[in-house]
């Protein structure tokens, strides 16, 4: 199914102005307004592709309720833990929301939305590969990466 939107309202896109969709705009900025948070203003998610945007909304955002669920939950993966010593330090120590459950639940408030950030250093000093002369040696290395 092929819909085009052929009403054009004024928008923006990278800073320069944009004839834009109105269904496609309304349900662009309806997906951000639940993705990052109802209370986001609108004036912040206009232009999507800028590097404000990017930056100052979409990263923020992602980064806050990372840190946020870490702190409660202690969230694994997590880039804190680069290595076995520190995943058994890491689950070694209570959870938040275990230890101060309203503490937690007061932290937890001031998520918003439900966009976090993707971990990229869990467990990046250990070689995760297999053991040579195991089965799972003989398959491709593209498997495993």
């Amino acid at each position: 199914v092929i819909v085009e939107d052929t009403n054009m309202v004024a928008s923006v896109m990278d800073g320069e102005d944009f004839k834009a969709g109105r269904f496609a705009q309304s349900l662009r900025l309806q997906c951000f307004r639940v993705v990052l948070g109802s209370s986001i203003d609108l004036n912040d998610i206009q232009d999507p592709i800028s590097d404000k945007f990017f930056k100052e909304v979409w990263v923020a955002t992602a980064a806050r309720n990372a840190t946020i669920f870490e702190k409660v939950f202690r969230c694994l993966p997590s880039d804190e833990v680069n290595n076995l010593a520190h995943l058994r330090d890491f689950i070694s120590k209570p959870k938040l929301a275990c230890e101060n459950p309203t503490k937690a639940t007061e932290e937890l408030k001031k998520i918003r939305g439900f966009l976090v950030q993707f971990c990229f250093r869990f467990l990046d000093e250990e070689n995760l590969l297999p053991s040579v002369g195991t089965k799972e040696s003989i398959v491709p290395m593209e498997t495993w990466t």
